[in-house]
């Protein structure tokens, strides 16, 4: 009988890293006055005729850097327009210096320095070859504006009080090949008898504008004539190498928390990836669904679904990771998906595993749902899209099975397993469905929930396996390690102990010692 030695390592190639850089405004070559502003104050000496025709533009101003943002085209003689800084703790606006106050007193994040666009046109540029994907920024009242549109003094008939007076800040993203994109910030607005504004930083989810972004302008859009065009900003987020995979680790979250759209940004970006994000509010419930990101580690759900759907069947995410991705499917409001940054492209695969809510739901069984037994799964099933929305093929994965007639081949599965997706071809667009035995009067009664991590990633090799884990009944290709494929792990030409490699029909590869 031949004998056969399991290996315990794992080996897995490493993803095209993803780099976030912030430019948080802490970093640029900027003397403040004693006011704690900047406003065009000279960084360099201007070359000859870069002053033009217009002394209120001037193109030399550009030399502003923070992180990989490059503020340009905004300073003047004796008059600013387009992005000053500022260090101001004040909220109040009385004189004409506190134009440099926003209404929270600092920068976003309980940073120091922040900036103040004022005036239509303001530009910065991005300065990453071929462009960036701008992942987010952060954005605030200014005291000036918030002074306006509340009518806290002045004279000026500024004041919201009817339906449809709004204030508006429109960020276009130009991409490299020129074509624009536009993120509405709805600043402040007076509807149905109520103004609503802006009243602290609020990240603003730029992804949308795409993954080639070359620069920024703001604009401003407001139906009150009189009300001062400025506004603050702060910490804007850009992501390269957005071919690599989705490992969710660029995503800033405390610990033991998550994320779950209820800022309404509809989106969050990973690797080369989208993640669209639903939510709504029931009458003071908030219900989210599509994708959230929690580094939340307890694997208990004791009915608290409003934290507890947070959690995975593992308590953290793929190869010891610390934070991943849950999804919750709505079938019947938009169901949410992943979108492929850039062009469409072959995805690798992912790691899945069950959401704790629904790994002990099959397991236990509850007040709604079955307890899972002989003959029952729960299915996930990922289609591809095409750049024309056309489906190029779908893939199924189990998060339980049940089904075989021994029982040792059970599982509800509570452990991160790998998904190859390559046979879906290039895709623009990755859609989700689940599926299961346990089923009533208004559909699905398994909670329709699972965690995915490393999304486009590489697929582990693997050298270690269960005693059980590989069946020589099974479809599989099996190669010496001269790359000479043979038809069993028993053929040989000679009668010695050898290393062999098995490539299963899951698509996971294995070395195995054979005696």
């Amino acid at each position: 009988m031949k004998k056969i030695i399991y290996f315990a390592a794992l080996l897995a190639m490493p993803a095209m890293a993803q780099q976030t850089n912030v430019a948080t405004l802490e970093d640029t070559n900027v003397a403040f006055n004693e006011q704690n502003y900047w406003n065009g104050g000279m960084i360099g000496e201007p070359e000859e005729g870069d002053w033009g025709e217009d002394v209120y533009h001037c193109p030399w101003q550009s030399g502003l850097v923070s992180g990989v943002v490059n503020f340009c085209d905004m300073y003047g003689y004796t008059w600013w327009g387009g992005i000053a800084l500022s260090q101001s703790t004040s909220t109040e606006f009385v004189v004409l210096d506190d134009q440099y106050n926003n209404i929270v007193g600092g920068g976003a994040n309980g940073s120091q320095t922040f900036g103040v666009i004022y005036g239509d046109d303001s530009k910065l540029d991005i300065n990453v070859d071929g462009g960036a994907l701008v992942n987010s920024i952060y954005v605030c009242n200014s005291a000036y504006t918030h002074n306006n549109f509340t009518k806290t003094t002045g004279s000026y008939d500024t004041e919201f009080t009817a339906d449809g007076d709004h204030f508006y800040l429109d960020i276009v993203g130009t991409c490299a090949d020129g074509t624009e994109k536009t993120v509405v910030v709805k600043m402040a607005e007076f509807a149905d008898e109520e103004l609503t504004y802006l009243e602290g930083w609020t990240r603003v989810d730029l992804s949308s504008l795409g993954n080639d972004v070359v620069s920024l302008t703001f604009n401003f859009d407001c139906n009150k004539p009189m009300v001062a065009t400025y506004a603050c900003i702060d910490d804007i987020e850009i992501i390269t190498g957005t071919e690599g995979m989705a490992d969710f680790e660029n995503l800033q979250l405390a610990d033991e928390s998550y994320w779950n759209g209820t800022d309404e940004t509809g989106s969050f970006v990973s690797g080369g990836f989208l993640f669209e994000n639903g939510y709504q509010d029931y009458g003071g419930y908030p219900y989210c669904y599509g994708f959230f990101y929690t580094n939340r580690t307890a694997t208990t759900y004791t009915g608290d679904a409003v934290q507890e759907q947070y959690n995975s069947a593992v308590g953290h995410g793929a190869e010891d990771s610390k934070t991943y991705a849950t999804y919750n499917l709505n079938l019947f409001d938009n169901p949410k998906g992943v979108v492929v940054l850039g062009e469409p492209r072959v995805i690798s695969g992912c790691y899945l595993t069950n959401n704790a809510y629904a790994y002990l739901s099959m397991k236990n069984g509850e007040n709604y749902t079955k307890q899972f037994g002989q003959g029952d799964w729960f299915k996930l099933t990922i289609t591809g899209k095409d750049a024309n929305g056309e489906a190029t093929g779908s893939v199924d994965f189990y998060l339980a099975d049940l089904r075989s007639d021994n029982e040792a081949d059970h599982y509800i599965l509570d452990e991160w397993r790998w998904c190859d997706l390559t046979s879906l071809g290039a895709v623009s667009r990755l859609d989700f469905n689940m599926s299961s035995t346990d089923n009533g009067d208004w559909g699905m009664n398994t909670p329709a929930y699972f965690c995915m991590d490393n999304l486009g990633g590489e697929q582990p090799v693997t050298t270690g396996m269960s005693r059980n884990s590989i069946n020589f009944c099974q479809d599989q290709d099996v190669y010496d390690l001269q790359g000479r494929r043979i038809s069993d792990a028993g053929r040989s030409t000679f009668n010695a102990k050898r290393l062999i490699i098995v490539r299963q029909a899951d698509g996971t590869v294995r070395k195995v010692l054979v005696k």
